[in-house]
């Protein structure tokens, strides 16, 4: 089974680039779960930091390291979506006769 969503065969010197795409999406499928639940946990303890904290400082850094596990979430997200959709199609598009 092939986790990658586009489903290119490489050819000729690009040939490594199937074994790499047959295991990549799994790793990097796990690493997205890790991470992302890893985050929303540590999200849900910022954000109950940020309901209990007594000062404005508090509430400000807890508000700024509530933005910074999303954004980063979101990083990582979009990253594995790149190198599982967005290199395929430039390869494709470089090199039209060795990926089918």
């Amino acid at each position: 089974m092939n986790l990658s969503l586009l489903a290119y065969t490489y050819q000729g010197q690009l040939g490594w680039l199937n074994d790499l795409y047959g295991t990549l999406p799994y790793i990097l499928y796990g690493i997205l779960a890790c991470v992302g639940g890893a985050g929303m946990v540590y999200a849900i303890i910022l954000g109950i930091n940020l309901a209990k904290s007594e000062s404005e400082d508090q509430r400000k850094n807890a508000a700024n390291r509530i933005r910074n596990t999303i954004v980063g979430v979101i990083v990582l997200v979009v990253l594995v979506l790149f190198i599982n959709i967005g290199i395929p199609e430039i390869l494709h598009a470089v090199y039209p006769n060795l990926v089918t």
